[in-house]
This record gives C-alpha cells, structure tokens and sequence, in this order.
C-alpha cells in the first residue's frame, strides 16, 4: 500500500501515479462522487421501435447517473444489475470490445485548490486502465499529464492516482479510460481532496421538519386549501414502503407524492415559504415525459417580475436564476443536462443561495454554479411548486445554506 508520506511527495512534484492493491485502504477523506458504486441508473434513450411499443430497455441497460460515458470501441458500456459481477454494491460497470476504448467521465469539478487530489477505482479484467484528467478552459479541454497505463488482473485491485492541478485551474474533469483489446468491470471509484466537506446528497431517507425550515411537504397528507392554492388536476399517489428500484409509477418515493396533471397548478406564499438573501430548496421529483420534449417546466418558482425560477427549460437546461424588473440578477445553469433524462425517473434536486454563491446539485452532482450572485431584496408574492405532468416529493425550503461546494476563491 501506498504511504501517505510517498503520495504526498508524488503531488508535490506534480506528477502522476497508479498502483493496485488488494486490500482497502485506511480511513478516506470525504468522497465527491455521489454514485460511486453505479446505483442511481436511468434508462437509456428508447430506439423506434421501443419508443412506439411505449418501452423500456432491459435493466441491464439502464445507465449510471451522474456520469458521462463514452466508447469509440465494438461495444457499449453495460451496467449489470448483478452484484456477484460487482465489488461492492449492486452494480458496476463493464465494456468488452476488441478494440478502441472506454471512458468515464465526471463534471466538471470546480478546483476549489490546487491538490493534491485523489481518485482511485477498484477494477478487475483484462485490458489497459488509465488515471486521468483536463484541465477545462473556458474554449478547450487540455489533457493533463499522465503517468503509463497499469495492465487490469483477474482479481479486482485497487488503483489510484495522485493529481496536482496546474496553477490557475478553475475546472477540472477526471477520467477514468480503458484502452483494448479490454473486458474491464469497473466499481466504487472514490475522488478525494484533503479539506472537501462531506455533503448528504441525494438523500438516502425522508428529510424532516427543523428549525430551519421554512415549509417542509413530505405530501402524505392532502394539502391544506386555506394555505395552498390548488388547481386543475392534483393528487397523491399510493404510498410506497421505501424508495423501489423499478421507481413503479403509481408511487412516492417515501410513502405518498404529490401528482400534477395535465393542467395543474399548486402554489402557496412566498412571503412565508421563501427568503431571498439565502436558502435552500431541495426535493424529488419525476417528470412524465423525457427531458428534451421541449417544454419549459418550473419545478419551483416565484412568478413575476420580481422573480425566482427553478426549472427545466425548453432547451434541456437546468436553470436557478433570480430577476427584478424582469431583468435577470444572477443564473447558474448546466447546458442541457437534462436532454437524455426519461420519463419516469425519481431524480434529487438541490438549490443554494446566499451572497456568496448559488449552487445547483442534481442527484448530488454538483451541475451548476456561480459566485458573487445579484439576489433579490423581495421576490412576489406567490411560490409555485412544480408544473403539469410531474411527482414531486419530500420537498422543504429552509432559510440559509445547508450544502456548499468549496469553489475557487477567484472565479471571475
């Protein structure tokens, strides 16, 4: 096993390493990967064919959340939902081609410091594995150095790498490749960095009502009319014991969730439920049709000229802003994130604010940001949850920041 005293020489002098081992190591620091044992999975886009016989493909093509994936081998990368292929959980991932490669990619991650950072994945096959990374510039990807390619066992091993990012890396995208002739599996990759807080997304349980929250909707119960307004088609759906792995559609995610309709419409005080100098709003939802129908969906905001909007845009972008007079203060936005997204997922969204920096977590991946933000002094009157043809549940809005991604103290 590695010494900590020989990583820390290895990322002082800016290079890079990987070794294997097969036993765990110590204690980690916290690790910035909300998946890394492949769990939280989607179905991939439908062919033609399956999209007129209303289908989903098969679960062992369903695709990890949270990661880019990418081949320019003979084969995809396949998720088996078989744990006696995986290390640890349930899932892992696996690719057999006979030539070309595979990629997995994570972010960007904003370099909140220069390193040393850590990532490392346990990995079992045949094949060449390598460790790597970009610097993201604002016009290109620049490959960062790279130590050789380690040769993949039989048995899984434990590889890892030591990163130290040039000076003035604002963003950064780790990479973990396999070059063929290869039939990797993949499992429990861990990206650490001394100093990076531990953030509980998404959350594995219901949230709960506390001092801090503003409004706290768990939609077991049908809402009350004297404080919401609800028209159109609204409801709950049947309850549910725990989150399902096959999310059925005619249940919450815990217990009940509210249903929208085709025309409905659900919105409470702002005035009450909302402060705009700094907060969070944080919830489940589902949507009933693919994330690039092309149809401009709030999941939470203020309507008006002074304004909030969360939402899901026409263009498959996931967007937290805030306007006044019309005019937009601040946005953070992640371009198109939800354009591959299906229909029927139950996925976990987060959104922060304060003077400092709006953040934006979906299924705990940090997508979207911006520091220094123009808020609002007042927002309207009125809070709209959701839009028609959505779940949402377990949403709570609270006063103050409760998740904070460290980003880099000189982002422009």
């Amino acid at each position: 096993m590695r010494t900590l005293a020989k990583m820390v020489a290895l990322a002082l002098a800016g290079v890079w390493a990987a070794s294997a081992q097969t036993t765990p190591p110590g204690p980690d620091p916290a690790n910035l990967l909300p998946n890394p044992s492949f769990e939280l999975t989607e179905p991939p886009p439908p062919t033609a064919t399956m999209a007129i016989a209303g289908e989903l493909a098969p679960a062992d093509q369903w695709l990890p959340r949270t990661w880019d994936l990418g081949s320019d081998g003979s084969a995809p990368w396949r998720c088996p939902d078989d744990p006696a292929q995986a290390h640890g959980g349930c899932r892992c991932m696996a690719l057999a081609a006979a030539a070309g490669a595979g990629w997995l990619r994570y972010g960007p991650v904003p370099a909140h410091r220069s390193g040393p950072w850590a990532l490392a994945v346990w990995a079992r096959g045949t094949g060449q594995l390598v460790l790597g990374g970009y610097d993201v510039l604002a016009d290109r990807w620049v490959r960062l150095p790279v130590e050789p390619s380690v040769a993949l066992t039989p048995e899984w091993q434990l590889h890892q790498a030591v990163i130290e990012l040039p000076p003035g890396c604002r963003r950064w995208l780790p990479e973990i490749s396999v070059r063929g002739p290869v039939e990797a599996w993949l499992d429990d990759v861990t990206l650490t960095c001394p100093g990076l807080p531990t953030l509980p997304l998404p959350p594995v349980a219901p949230l709960a009502r506390d001092a801090e929250a503003l409004l706290y909707l768990p939609f077991e119960e049908v809402l009350d009319q004297d404080a919401f307004y609800v028209g159109g088609t609204v409801g709950l759906t049947q309850p549910a014991d725990g989150p399902a792995a096959s999310d059925p559609p005619d249940r919450g995610r815990f217990g009940r969730a509210l249903r929208l309709g085709p025309d409905a419409y659900v919105a409470c005080s702002a005035n009450e439920n909302l402060d705009p100098a700094a907060g969070t709003i944080e919830f489940w939802f589902r949507l009933h049709s693919p994330g690039n129908d092309r149809v401009y969906r709030p999941l939470v905001s203020v309507p008006g000229p002074e304004g909030m909007s969360l939402c899901k845009d026409q263009y498959a972008h996931i967007s937290f802003s805030f306007a006044s007079g019309w005019r937009t203060l601040s946005r953070a936005w992640a371009d198109g994130y939800a354009a591959r997204w299906q229909p029927g997922v139950w996925r976990h969204l987060a959104a922060c604010w304060d003077q400092d920096a709006m953040q934006v977590f979906v299924d705990g991946k940090l997508v979207a940001w911006t520091v220094k933000p123009g808020l609002s002094r007042a927002l309207g009157p009125e809070l709209r949850l959701g839009s028609p043809d959505m779940d949402i549940d377990d949403l709570r809005i609270s006063r103050g920041v409760r998740y904070r991604a460290p980003l880099p103290p000189d982002l422009p």
